[in-house]
């Protein structure tokens, strides 16, 4: 799979501060690329400089097969920081002047609130938005010229559950149409709800890149109770493999290594003459393994 961008090196500093640290990663096609990272960890500088708004103190980075900047950005629809639109004006009106600030036609106006769900409320004046509407209509602003990219700083930032949950189908319809999105948040479980890759930040440095699918399989908890917990716990110790086994009130909690079956589990158990109770795969969270990661390399 091909990368839209690479970056190389990338460096900002804002005099001793090092907002960004030699990083470099590639960002594949078509993928929903999520980077994650505490307050100060880069996040927003990384997009700045990506955007060519910020300009890297060392390093360098190229889009797509190394074109133009001017042509760059007209493949690259973005939400950096909360976009500034006439409160009096309809989202008719306003995606009007933004369209004439891109120098693009208003042909794709219907369609982006047709696919940002504001349709029915085009002709209504901004200020009677709710919060999730005016992040949604950015959204629209950011589609206008049908974009290969998209790049969007905490897109669900200040949303309550029900526009987070909104904007977080919006980018998946978005991502169906085969656009690359690459947004920034500190909300680990919407990441690992949308994003198929992720990276993670800390401090300016690159701490880790890979598949969100792969935080799941790298092992596997399980959940696991029977009539005789102390009889059961000193059996799972000698099961080949275990990586850990500890009580958890009542039951009991075994990591293995992903590869496991857990029909290989339960068959050792009942060849033992133990009758298993309770079983349950535990799914590992992007938060646990950020954590971890942060953790790892402190």
């Amino acid at each position: 799979m091909n990368n839209v961008v690479t970056t190389n090196g990338l460096t900002k500093h804002y005099g001793r501060i090092r907002a960004v640290n030699d990083l470099t990663f590639g960002i594949p096609e078509k993928s929903v690329f999520g980077i994650l990272g505490p307050n100060g960890s880069g996040k927003t500088t990384t997009l700045g400089m990506l955007l060519d708004v910020v300009n890297p103190t060392s390093g360098t980075y190229s889009w797509f097969s190394n074109l133009s900047r001017k042509e760059n950005r007209q493949k690259i629809g973005s939400i950096l920081e909360t976009p500034s639109f006439y409160p009096y004006l309809s989202a008719i009106d306003n995606l009007r002047i933004i369209a004439e600030i891109k120098a693009i036609g208003y042909e794709n106006i219907g369609e982006v609130l047709k696919l940002t769900g504001l349709y029915e409320r085009r002709l209504s004046a901004y200020r009677t938005y709710s919060l999730g509407m005016k992040q949604r209509l950015a959204l629209a602003s950011a589609l206008l010229c049908d974009p290969l990219v998209m790049i969007l700083d905490e897109p669900t930032n200040g949303l309550d559950p029900r526009g987070i949950a909104e904007i977080r189908e919006l980018i998946r319809t978005i991502a169906r149409q085969g656009k690359t999105i690459i947004l920034a948040s500190h909300l680990l479980d919407e990441v690992q709800k949308v994003c198929s890759h992720f990276a993670v930040l800390d401090k300016g440095r690159l701490m880790y890149s890979g598949l969100v699918n792969e935080v799941s399989h790298e092992e596997l908890r399980l959940e696991i109770s029977a009539d005789d917990p102390a009889e059961l716990f000193a059996l799972l110790k000698t099961f080949p493999g275990q990586r850990k086994v500890e009580f958890s009130g009542e039951t009991i909690i075994i990591t293995l290594p992903g590869h496991v079956a857990i029909g290989d589990l339960s068959r050792f158990v009942f060849e033992h003459g133990i009758v298993i109770t309770h079983l349950l795969a535990l799914r590992k969270s992007l938060e646990s393994q950020f954590l971890e990661i942060l953790n790892e390399k402190a």
